[in-house]
């Protein structure tokens, strides 16, 4: 356990720009809480955070008929990765057309002999859709989707 992941090192992530670290300390956070109430106000700042544009600052207090389940669908090209614990869970949604489409995952782990990365390229079979993988000692990612040209991966868009 990091002492300095806190809510509030989750938040200073997200004001400087550091979307996907600040949700993969939530989800963090989230696994490791203790009772039901802490997990479901911590999942619930997850959804506010996953929903908002990143370019725009996160409300403060969840809509009051948004439903934790619920996930808006991406605007094309648009992708969205959460973790939690060691499963990673990527939603992808590319424009009509887009010919090969295509992840690009960068998994950063924990393990006994320190921290490893790993690339992988994840050719996919719709250009909307959700991948989940499940990575021992996932730590965070950064993922594209985008579409493989030649022998060079386009990615149209970053998380």
């Amino acid at each position: 356990m990091n002492p300095f992941e806190t809510e509030t090192m989750a938040e200073l992530h997200l004001r400087q720009g550091h979307r996907d670290e600040a949700l993969a300390i939530y989800a963090r956070l989230m696994s490791r809480a203790a009772d039901q109430a802490t997990r479901l106000r911590i999942e619930e700042r997850i959804l506010e955070i996953e929903t908002s544009s990143p370019e725009q600052k996160p409300p403060v207090k969840p809509a009051t008929d948004a439903s934790p389940d619920a996930s808006p669908s991406l605007q094309a090209p648009g992708i969205r990765s959460r973790l939690s614990n060691d499963v990673a869970t990527v939603e992808w949604s590319l424009p009509a057309g887009t010919p090969g489409p295509t992840l690009q995952l960068l998994l950063v782990s924990r393990t006994p002999a320190g921290v490893t990365t790993e690339n992988r390229s994840v050719p996919v079979d719709a250009n909307a859709g959700r991948l989940v993988i499940s990575v021992p000692g996932l730590h965070s990612l950064r993922v594209a989707a985008g579409f493989v040209s030649g022998d060079r991966f386009v990615p149209l868009a970053r998380s």
